[in-house]
Formats: structure tokens, sequence, C-alpha cells
């Protein structure tokens, strides 16, 4: 990958990161279900000045569903029956481990040596994360986040499927279908009473988390997200994602004030350590790379010289 696309994507990891904090925030104020479905009422307002983007129904309405319906249900559902969010945010970035073996599948994806060694790494650091709080955890709700992980992994290889489309327009579109199913299942789960509390008790705080979700988390860190997806393979972008946790608990700390032990700043170093070697190019790869860019000079140099 590029450096200024590491940069947007560990910029991605960090906006989904900080946006855990708002949404422990936001969560105060509003019930769950009603919370995911406002975030994708304000993703979708710009569809009103944006065209379909030139891509099928069905790759709109499986993002749609996977990504915001099946993800974002199963991962507020997990909360409800007792995992902690920074628990959650953990068992999430699984998704990871799904993309990589899905692409492997579908899209023959190859991975490296070094791929590999990177996510062993990596996921050590997460494993010694979530020892830190495994006693605020449950079996149904881990399981859901397992389900929430799954979905995630097929809508990056929707994402990835979509091909050379405008990303900021598809993550608008794809954002039409999440609200009426998360309504109906905040009816189901949270009640009636639930709606009337949520529209007519509307605090500054939980509108600015409402939008702070549905801008920077999904317009712009989705978009972006996809943009990456479109330029590599999944196997190189999804264990970005694994820094998210990192950026959570981190901001965590530095917001909510919450604690941070040495064993959680050695896992989040383990984290990044995995990170790099998984986007270390092997000595082979850096010659060709130099090869390219040396025969590029060369064909700029004899272009110049003929214009001259």
């Amino acid at each position: 990958m590029r450096f200024q696309h590491i940069l947007l994507a560990i910029l991605v990891a960090a906006i989904w990161g900080f946006n855990f904090v708002v949404v422990k925030t936001g969560l105060n104020e509003l019930p769950p279900f009603i919370y995911g479905a406002g975030r994708f009422v304000v993703a979708a307002l710009p569809v009103l000045f944006l065209k379909k983007p030139q891509v099928s129904w069905k790759i709109i309405g499986g993002i749609g569903l996977t990504l915001g319906v099946l993800k974002f249900t199963l991962m507020f559902g997990g909360i409800y029956m007792g995992m902690s969010a920074g628990l959650a945010s953990l068992v999430l970035q699984s998704q990871v481990f799904f993309t990589l073996a899905l692409s492997t599948i579908f899209f023959k994806s190859k991975l490296r040596i070094s791929q590999i060694v990177g996510m062993v790494i990596a996921f050590v650091g997460i494993v010694m994360i979530a020892w830190q709080t495994h006693a605020e955890s449950s079996m149904i709700g881990f399981l859901m986040l397992i389900g929430s992980a799954m979905a995630w992994s097929v809508s990056n290889l929707l994402y990835q499927k979509a091909g050379k489309v405008d990303m900021f327009s598809l993550t608008v579109w794809t954002s039409l279908i999440p609200p009426l199913p998360m309504f109906i299942a905040a009816y189901f789960f949270e009640g009636g009473q639930a709606f009337e509390h949520a529209f007519l008790a509307l605090s500054p705080t939980a509108l600015s988390c409402l939008l702070f979700t549905g801008c920077a988390s999904t317009l712009v860190g989705a978009t972006l997200w996809g943009v990456l997806l479109r330029t590599y393979d999944a196997t190189k972008v999804a264990p970005f994602s694994l820094l998210i946790p990192v950026f959570g608990i981190s901001s965590a700390w530095l917001v909510l004030d919450e604690k941070l032990s040495g064993i959680t700043i050695m896992a989040c170093c383990l984290i990044f350590l995995g990170l790099v070697i998984n986007q270390w190019h092997t000595k082979a790869t850096l010659i060709k790379i130099s090869k390219r860019a040396s025969a590029n000079a060369h064909a700029s140099k004899a272009g110049l010289q003929e214009a001259a």
C-alpha cells in the first residue's frame, strides 16, 4: 500500500475507535437501536443531492443489510446481552480473519508470510486486551458479536466487488437500507415508549453524538474504507481495523478517564508491530518497486528530451 493510503487507513481506524467513546456517551441519552437507526438517517440525508451509484441494487442492498442492519443490530444486541463496549470492539475485530478467509476463497487472494506473521502477532495483542476484560463478557453476547464480525467481513467483500464507483455516493445510498429494520428492532427490544423518550427528549449531547456517528464515522469513515477496498485487496486493508480498539481504549483513557494498564499498553504495541510486519515488503518486492521507479524516471527523462 502507498504511504498516503496507509495514513488514510490509520485515520479511519482512529475515527472508528473514537466513535466507541461517542457511542458510549450517546447511549446514555438514547436507546441503542434508535441510536443505530438515527446514525443512518443522518448518513442518508445527502441522497437528496446524489445520483444512484453505477452499481446494482444487490450490492447496495447487500452492503446496507450486512454492514448496516446485521453488523450493528448484532453488535448492539451483544452489548445489551452483557458484553462491555471495550470487549465488544475487540471481538468485532475478528472480522479481519473472516475477511482474509473469505477473500482467499472467493477472490483467490494470496497471503504473504509477512502478512501471516503480522496477523499472528497482532492477534496476540488482541487476546491480551481481551483477557484484561474477560470478566465483563457473556457467551450469548460473545456469539452475537461474532455474528456481527462475520457480517462486516461480507460487507468488505461487497465493497471490493462494487469496483470503481463513487464510494461516497455508495455509502449514502446504502445508508437508506438500515433505518427501517433497526426502528422495527427498537420497537421489539426497547418498546414503543422508547420512541417517545428519544424524540421528545433529544438533548444537544445526543444530537451531537448522532451527528458525529452519522457524518464522521459513517460518511467519512465508510467512504474512505470503501476507497481503500476499491484500490487494494481486502487482505491488505482489513488488518488496519485491528487498530480500532487501540484508538478506542486510548480515547476512553483520555476522554472518559478509563484506566489503562501496562498489559494493555504492551498489547497495543504488539498490534502496531503486527501491522507494520503485515505491510512489510520482501527484498524482492522492494527491488521490483525500485526497478519500476527507475524505468519510469528514464521514460520521463526521454520524453522531456524529445520535447526539447
